[in-house]
């Protein structure tokens, strides 16, 4: 693997592999020079009757990448032997799955935090560790539904009919996931104490949407999903169809508002300045057509170098070529598969990719020895 180098540089982690938020929180761990070994069963993980089999699609190559693979039957004594051995070892556990399946391997927060007293033991899930619904199925546009967060996605009084899972798996399991970790981490190193940290979706994503229950509450968000300041209510934060693409537009200061106004010369129209209901639809109207009439290209042209808060829309190849994006290397391109580069983004000591998912993807024993295996205990699994 080399040298780690990011700022979690000695911070040691145990990942139970599996699909969703936790290896996504891993892999940003990772990146940022955490030494994880990821466990895998035997044959791998998903299953090979898995709806997503992610390594079959690629994706390993991105949610895998820079840390090695181990594979440990859990169901043997040797291998649960080996796995509290490495746990004694490490800062943290992370892992993501249903309630009690740790426990039914010998591997609970009760056994592991006896191994390690100090040890930050991460559970990410969709809805928690507790609760009436906290051992039945369900997946990131199910716990979403059920926080809330998916109703901010409305128009017209209709919910989506699903979004991607990013708000969920992604923001509120894997990020919500990463904080609590290295927060318990931090507060073990202090006060010598370890403890279980419930991350979960529920929770993450009715957290996310505090900025919209604030201005709720102020009264600037109450109209229903899609008819708000901030959700495509007013005709100056929207997105809008080019005659090849769309742009979004987000002017909300009245500044950069004049901009916006004053490069698609509307700014003598005193409609665009008006609060009236049917001043804002007769604007999004005209601006709708106005847009419609030429190219993206065009578009971006005339809001260059400027504050109109104009941007196009970008798919995500177009994004990995973007001017912007290629400048600060915001992508690269590992085994053939475009990926987004470690961030956040640190000066003095940067996160890298140290693995690409395909070379993780191959178990590693080597690693173990790393981790201060005996050698007789490693061929003892085969």
């Amino acid at each position: 693997m080399g040298d780690r180098a990011g700022p979690l540089t000695g911070i040691r982690i145990v990942e139970m592999t599996g699909i969703g938020p936790v290896p996504y929180a891993a892999m940003l761990l990772a990146d940022m020079g955490a030494d994880i070994i990821r466990i895998d069963r035997p044959g791998g993980y998903p299953a090979p009757d898995a709806a997503l089999d992610f390594a079959a699609m690629g994706a390993a190559s991105v949610f895998y990448r820079s840390r090695p693979l181990v594979q440990v039957d859990l169901k043997s004594y040797e291998g649960r032997a080996l796995m509290r051995d490495l746990i004694g070892k490490a800062d943290a556990l992370i892992e993501g799955y249903r309630p009690g399946a740790m426990e039914a391997l010998g591997l609970g927060p009760d056994t592991c935090l006896l191994d390690n007293p100090q040890l930050a033991y991460v559970r990410v899930t969709g809805w928690g560790q507790d609760g009436p619904l906290a051992r039945t199925a369900g997946h990131d546009l199910n716990y979403i539904a059920r926080s809330g967060a998916l109703s901010h996605f409305g128009r017209d009084g209709v919910v989506p009919v699903a979004i991607p899972p990013l708000v969920g798996d992604m923001a509120s399991g894997a990020l919500f996931g990463v904080i609590g970790l290295l927060s318990a981490v931090m507060q073990a190193r202090s006060s010598g104490k370890g403890q279980v940290v419930d991350a979960n979706i529920v929770d993450g994503s009715a957290s996310l949407y505090t900025l919209l229950s604030s201005l709720s509450a102020m009264g600037a968000h109450n109209a229903p999903a899609g008819q708000n300041i901030v959700d495509g209510g007013r005709y100056y934060y929207r997105t809008y169809a080019c005659a090849d693409g769309y742009v979004a537009v987000g002017a909300i200061e009245p500044a950069f508002r004049k901009v916006l106004l004053d490069r698609l010369e509307l700014s003598d129209d005193p409609r665009f300045t008006s609060e009236a209901p049917e001043d804002d639809a007769f604007c999004t109207a005209r601006m709708s057509a106005l847009f419609a009439t030429r190219s993206r290209a065009h578009w971006e042209t005339v809001f260059a170098d400027s504050d109109g808060c104009v941007t196009p829309v970008l798919s995500p190849s177009e994004a990995a070529e973007d001017e912007h994006n290629a400048a600060r290397s915001t992508f690269v391109k590992i085994d053939g598969v475009e990926q987004a580069t470690p961030a956040p983004r640190f000066i003095t000591t940067p996160g890298a990719i140290s693995l690409s998912g395909r070379e993780a993807s191959h178990p590693d024993p080597e690693t173990l020895l790393r981790w201060g295996i005996s050698r007789e205990k490693i061929d003892s699994l085969t």
